[in-house]
């Protein structure tokens, strides 16, 4: 207690050490705390289900890509495994609600689950239960469990809400259930309906991919090389037995948390890495100055050592005042942590819920407290052994100017800012080579203009919209009533448009043999409506678009876009010719249609897309679609027609809900989600490793001219110029500079090469990022010698001389 006392007062003796000290790990444990809290949310936190570890994800794999699963597929799954102990299929969309009343109606997300799913999971309902085996069968009764967030929002938790019916695109259905908030599987779903009555005839094909997806919990004692091993073997005797179809198909197993959040942790771990770069800039920073306070203390060591106090009790002096500084940085940096935290969020990818359930839970504070203990030793321990085997007799005769300080202490205090510009230089290269991929991304041509155009979502009720005809009677009115609003350059609708989706269909030309499923050349698909193209400001080529011309009686037409033009038409005028291909309509299969028209390329998916394939376009006279997105052309204007467009719909259909109204540019700018955040976040610890690094450096050297204070005045009297001072101090500076540069280079381009699995159209080792981060470290370096060589320079001779 006595030394905890001493300490305090020591610490308040001396503010501008104290402060500078506290802010500096404040810094460094704060930014920590702030990664670690996402670390933690994304990717350490449990799922909140039994056993979760068990639970996996199945998809099927061919060429390194996954795709969903063909219903016999699974079905022979579930019969030959034997390493599941339940297994489950799922498809999820979604469906608009009415019938309550009080409520306008809304679009939820829903599941169709089979009947083992809920097994799978480990919960049980919160109220009631889940489906019987009457409601299991096709055409059984019509009934839905729902979520604990649903039961929230729409029926305030009335515990009533059991046997009530709701209305799900129209149709009625009985609640049966409600399950617990935990859970909120596949996908945030709001309300789950039985598999068996969702199946439709032709989901039996094995060449429908229909966007199913198998879900498995293991039996006891089954590892997951196990289960892959079988799940392979299965899908081998698949092949065999359906070359057409399985050729070249596999079987991949994921653990759900991973396949929830695995994209995003080579980033996360990343930038934990290089927050850890930073604390321990600060560390190597506090240490240094624990050190010349040390040596500017000596003499009252000295003193206490000669009236008996041990080196055991001197070095617990002297931690226990780092333990003060580093309990007061882990106090200020928790709270700069939670200051950051709210930006952190907002940076995140959006639409990924464990990004938004950051917390500073146990797990999180408990972390804080060890990188404070930490960090006591890191930056406490070596400046209190050094202080404690001093030279009492030295420390007791020499003046406090004095430059009797050892070769090793001036070595490791040399080293440790050396340390400090090897770190900044590797996150500097880091940060330099993650903003140019940044930079790739945001230049990226995409081939539309997304700017002032806003976009909206639909699900039309299928039992409602039973026909193309009735679709169509909806779709032209919409068009008809938004291009009358004031503002309004142009409109258009799709079926599965850049950023809200995919639908890939097969195709192949006529007077070729038909390719088998396995060989068969895959396309996007969009079927379209309005002024679509001109919406996009996508050029048309060649040909024309679809016109009222263009109905479900007249022949089948298609745009194609230029890529697929040039690999399947190469040299030749593809207007005239036709294809063979799938647009979805129940019980048509592959038909051919004539190409009418090509236009450009334009990029469906997010930047990372590997391979972006052709696209084909129908018109949605001549495909069936329920699924509808919205995209309203109107310059600046554009964001204030989410409310205008909502009447109009509700206007034509008051049952009808619209979601998802968004800029287009906002879509797009959530496909750089987790690169902004990365480029945001390497950037901020790059500059603060700078200016930690510079603080450092000045320090060292203003310390060691302090302590050089006498020799100076003695070059100064025999004749140095104060040039030749300066001169003195900067090569100093400048050793320190190119020895940490040359380590800090090695370890830039051991970085690099991790870093080269995120960054986009950028290579690891790029001369001018190097040159360009060498330059600022440069110019940082001299300014911080500077200030002290200066000040050197400017030493008078006969004060130096008389000092001691």
């Amino acid at each position: 207690m006595n030394d905890l006392r001493f300490a305090l007062r020591q610490l308040i003796k001396n503010p501008a050490f104290s402060a500078v000290a506290v802010i500096t790990l404040a810094l460094g444990i704060g930014a920590n705390t702030a990664i670690f809290s996402i670390v933690n949310a994304v990717l350490l936190r449990p799922l909140p289900y039994p056993d979760a570890d068990r639970i996996m994800v199945l998809n099927e794999s061919a060429n390194g890509q996954e795709f969903s699963v063909s219903l016999p597929n699974y079905q022979d799954w579930k019969r030959d495994n034997n390493v599941f102990k339940y297994l489950a299929i799922t498809r999820r969309e979604s469906r608009n609600l009415s019938g309550i009343p009080g409520r306008e109606a809304e679009r939820i997300p829903c599941a169709s689950v089979s009947e083992e799913f809920f097994k799978v999971i480990g919960l049980s309902p919160k109220l009631g239960r889940t489906f019987n085996e009457e409601e299991e069968k096709p055409g059984g009764p019509p009934a839905v469990v729902i979520s604990d967030r649903l039961w929230q929002h729409a029926f305030a938790r009335d515990a009533s809400v059991l046997g009530q019916t709701i209305k799900l695109h129209n149709q009625a259905f009985t609640v049966v259930g409600v399950m617990p908030a935990e859970m909120n599987s596949p996908q945030d779903t709001d309300v789950w309906f039985p598999f068996a009555r969702r199946i439709v005839p032709f989901w039996q094909d094995r060449t429908i991919h229909p966007m199913l997806f198998v879900w498995g919990r293991l039996k006891p004692g089954v590892t997951i090389d196990q289960a892959r091993t079988e799940m392979k073997a299965i899908a081998a005797r698949l092949e065999s037995e359906y070359p057409a179809t399985n050729a070249r198909a596999s079987i991949s197993i994921t653990p759900l948390l991973e396949s929830l959040i695995g994209k995003f942790r080579t980033n996360l771990t990343l930038l934990l890495c290089a927050v850890g770069l930073v604390l321990l800039i600060a560390c190597a920073n506090v240490a240094n100055l624990f050190a010349a306070r040390g040596a500017a203390r000596a003499r009252e060591f000295a003193i206490r050592a000669a009236v008996g106090a041990t080196r055991r009790q001197i070095i617990r002096q002297l931690l226990v005042e780092s333990f003060l500084i580093a309990l007061l940085g882990g106090v200020l940096g928790l709270f700069i942590a939670t200051w950051v935290r709210d930006a952190l969020v907002g940076l995140a990818p959006q639409g990924v819920s464990r990004f938004q359930d950051v917390s500073f839970d146990l797990s999180v504070l408990s972390f804080t407290c060890a990188i404070a203990l930490v960090t006591t030793l890191l930056f406490g321990l070596w400046p209190a052994w050094q202080t404690s085997h001093g030279d009492v007799q030295v420390a007791l005769q020499s003046g406090s100017h004095s430059s009797g300080i050892s070769l090793a202490a001036k070595r490791t205090r040399d080293w440790l800012v050396i340390s400090e510009i090897a770190l900044t230089l590797t996150l500097l290269v880091a940060a330099a080579l993650v903003l140019k991929s940044f930079s790739r991304m945001q230049s990226l041509q995409l081939g539309y203009e997304p700017h002032g155009l806003i976009t909206a979502r639909m699900e039309l009720p299928f039992r409602v919209y039973s026909t193309r005809e009735r679709m169509g009677t909806f779709t032209n009115l919409l068009l008809e009533k938004i291009r009358a609003l004031p503002g309004v350059q142009s409109v258009g609708i799709g079926s599965n448009s850049p950023l809200m989706g995919g639908w890939q269909t097969g195709f192949y030309r006529e007077g070729i043999p038909i390719p088998t499923p396995s060989q068969m050349p895959d396309a996007n698909l969009e079927a379209i409506g309005g002024d679509y193209f001109a919406t996009f400001k996508l050029p048309v080529l060649r040909g024309r678009t679809f016109n009222v011309g263009d109905t479900a009686n007249s022949p089948r037409v298609i745009v194609i876009d230029q890529a697929l033009a040039e690999q399947y038409f190469p040299g030749e005028d593809p207007l005239g010719k036709r294809l063979s291909v799938d647009v979805g309509n129940d019980n048509e299969g592959y038909a051919f249609a004539e190409i009418i028209g090509v236009v450009a390329r334009m990029r469906f998916h997010a930047f990372d897309e590997t391979a972006p394939m052709p696209v084909i376009y129908c018109s949605t006279a001549q495909a069936y679609r329920t699924g509808l997105g919205l995209f309203v052309r109107a310059g600046s204007g554009a964001k204030a027609l989410d409310k205008p467009i909502r009447d109009i719909v509700s206007s034509i259909d008051p049952n009808q809900p619209v979601f998802d109204v968004r800029l287009m540019q906002d879509r797009v700018e959530d496909t750089w989600g987790t690169q902004r955040l990365l480029t945001f976040l390497f950037s901020v610890f790059a500059g603060l490793a700078l200016v930690l690094a510079m603080i450092g450096l000045y320090g060292l050297l203003a310390y060691t001219t302090l302590k050089r204070f006498r020799e100076i005045g003695v070059r100064m009297a025999l004749g140095a110029r104060p040039a030749q001072i300066r001169a003195l101090v900067l090569s100093h500076g400048m050793r320190l500079l190119v020895v940490g540069s040359g380590i800090g280079l090695l370890a830039a381009f051991a970085l690099s090469r991790v870093l080269q699995s995120v960054l986009f159209e950028v290579k690891g080792i790029d001369l001018r990022i190097y040159l360009g981060v060498g330059l600022i470290l440069f110019g940082a370096t001299l300014l911080a010698s500077w200030l002290p060589a200066r000040r050197a320079s400017r030493v008078d001779p006969m004060v130096s001389l008389r000092t001691e």
